[in-house]
């Protein structure tokens, strides 16, 4: 069952997040880049040696990412750069062309609980709108819920 939020709490929650990111600073950014660092150091000892296992290790780490991300109270405007920091390091080099790191994401989010609404947002802000992304983070998001 999905929990309706209504508009106003929705945009609370928003401009709350935006405020507590605001008053963070730098220490937010340094924060993501230890999530990510933690996360690829947990998956690089179970990812195989067998084609294709790079890019499932690499949608792992991004589900596994979002998922730290967004329940330490992390907003959209750093998740991406994160996500490039361990796109790099599995040596993924057009990573935002790449279906799995979206799919990644959306898994990431429907490993939490995030609303619909909530869902939503991500999705826009985090794909810049782009239809494909949008679709690639849905199912993503399904197949984890």
């Amino acid at each position: 069952m999905v929990a309706h939020v209504p508009p106003v709490r929705a945009l609370a929650a928003c401009a709350l997040a935006v405020a507590s990111l605001w008053s963070a600073g730098c220490s937010f950014s340094y924060s993501s880049r230890s999530i990510s660092d933690s996360v690829e150091s947990s998956s690089r000892s179970s990812s195989s040696s067998s084609p294709g296992s790079n890019e499932s290790a690499y949608r792992d780490d991004v589900s596994d990412y979002v998922l730290a991300y967004v329940t330490s109270g992390g907003t959209e405007w750093g998740l991406l750069g994160g996500i490039g920091d361990l796109a790099a390091k599995r040596a993924i080099s057009d990573w935002e062309a790449e279906p799995y790191t979206w799919e990644g994401i959306g898994h990431g989010l429907g490993r939490t609980r995030v609303s619909e609404v909530e869902l939503d947002v991500y999705k826009k802000n985090w794909s810049g709108g782009d239809p494909v992304r949008m679709i690639a983070i849905q199912k993503g998001f399904e197949e984890a819920r």
